[in-house]
């Protein structure tokens, strides 16, 4: 029996620009910390081998101290070997990231998979490996492991990277047989580049990224533990979680602020720890002048909970009301005042500022009348 860990997609030195400098450091950490949890699984799940499909790294060009951090977590686990394979976004290409990797020197538990060739996983066990050359490559990467010859009662576990379509397409993306497992003779296929777990059939699987990185519900954050027995019989799957950081989209219908309490309950529960949640919510439907200003309270506190959160009301109406108004009681400016920018808050552009307007409009009388939040 052999038994090995399936993972793809790390996309160590991945920058993500579009948050503050905190967060953005905080989630470049946890793509080299999901090395640590990768060797976790394998360790109590009793898998010796490590099969990671493709695009370790997210670039070519990337800092030496990011190489040595990445070699040196493997290292560490020296109870496990490492298989790498090249994909898109690190392909197997002179003077890129492998080279620099190789000049820096491999730790012992490490193989770089550079050649589509196969190699001796252990005694009776076949790696199949299909690296990529390039950014863009047109034609099927494995489809020379249907001649591949292997010694008869030989296992055959197939790693490559790229997307399974229906040939035809004018993509210029690595394309993979959807039934290449079968026509091989593979007794499993490990591939990478999709980021969400996704089975395509009982021995072909995309095990996804191990650490989440964008808000799409895909299934990301796993890896897979793969088992089997003999050559022919059916691989057993485990799927474990190893994402530290829950990447949360929703979209929400107002009519009332009640319904906000609910609401942020609802996201908390998605992540064991708020502090590891990142939110990207929208708000629709249409909200009374002063519980619109009260939302920029709730948008604070919420804030302050989670890791991150996006916050969209360009489709979330404002209505200025007879209770509205009563807030100003016999301030017949600002009333008029309230109305205009309810008015404007209606229009696009300039409907947000308007209703950021008018929300701090609202803070403000709130404040110097010494109203309670």
């Amino acid at each position: 029996m052999v038994r090995f860990v399936h993972t793809a997609d790390w996309q160590i030195g991945r920058a993500f620009r579009n948050f503050d400098a905190q967060t953005a450091n905080s989630l470049e950490e946890a793509r080299l910390d999901a090395i640590d949890r990768i060797a976790g699984v394998g360790l109590s799940g009793g898998a010796s081998h490590i099969l990671v499909a493709g695009d370790i790294f997210d670039s070519p060009h990337l800092a030496l101290k990011t190489l040595r951090q990445t070699l040196e977590r493997m290292r560490r686990h020296d109870r496990q070997h490492w298989w790498l394979l090249p994909g898109n976004h690190d392909p197997a290409r002179p003077g890129g990231v492998w080279s620099r990797l190789l000049e820096l020197g491999l730790p012992a538990n490490v193989s770089v998979l550079g050649e589509p060739t196969v190699h001796e996983l252990e005694p009776g066990v076949a790696l199949l490996a299909s690296p990529l050359t390039a950014k863009q490559v047109s034609a099927d990467p494995t489809a020379w492991m249907d001649a591949a010859v292997t010694r008869p009662g030989t296992v055959r576990i197939g790693l490559a990277h790229g997307s399974v379509k229906e040939f035809g397409s004018k993509s210029e993306e690595a394309m993979i047989h959807p039934r290449r497992a079968r026509q091989a003779g593979l007794d499993y296929l490990a591939l990478g580049d999709w980021h969400g777990l996704t089975e395509i059939d009982p021995r072909t699987w995309y095990s996804g990224t191990p650490e989440p990185d964008r808000f799409r519900d895909n299934e990301p954050g796993h890896v897979l533990l793969v088992s089997i027995d003999t050559p022919g019989s059916s691989p057993r799957i485990e799927r474990h979680r190893t994402g530290r950081f829950t990447w949360h989209a929703q979209t929400a219908e107002l009519t009332s602020f009640e319904r906000l309490p609910q609401l942020e309950s609802a996201i908390l529960e998605r992540a064991p720890e708020p502090r590891d949640l990142l939110v990207q919510l929208t708000l629709t439907g249409r909200l009374a002048a002063l519980d619109h200003a009260r939302l920029v309270d709730w948008r604070e506190a919420l804030e302050a909970k989670v890791r991150y959160l996006a916050l969209d009301t360009v489709s979330l109406a404002v209505t200025v009301g007879n209770d509205d108004m009563a807030h100003f009681g016999d301030d017949a400016q600002l009333r008029d005042i309230a109305v205009r920018l309810g008015s404007l808050a209606k229009d696009e552009p300039g409907g947000e500022i308007a209703k950021a307007a008018l929300a701090k409009l609202y803070d403000l009388t709130r404040r110097a009348r010494g109203t309670a939040r």
